[in-house]
């Protein structure tokens, strides 16, 4: 194959914009900005989030508040 052929060239155009858009969207993925350091911390609050709501969870039916129908 020749190096200098339209085809080679065409498939490199192709790649280089395959290339530029994936740039574009990773550019654009949310968070991307945000340090290791900051990624755990926010980890560790959700983490937390969803300690505390299990324990309300558990909470809430330990009280029988709540009819289950039973079918």
């Amino acid at each position: 194959m020749d190096k200098d052929s339209q085809d080679v060239h065409q498939v490199l155009n192709e790649l280089k914009n395959k290339f530029q858009e994936m740039r574009k969207l990773i550019s654009s993925m949310p968070g991307i900005g945000v340090s290791p350091e900051q990624q755990q911390q926010q980890l560790q609050s959700l983490r937390e989030q969803v300690r505390t709501k299990n324990e309300l969870l558990q909470k809430y039916k330990s009280l029988c508040m709540f009819e289950i129908p039973k079918e």
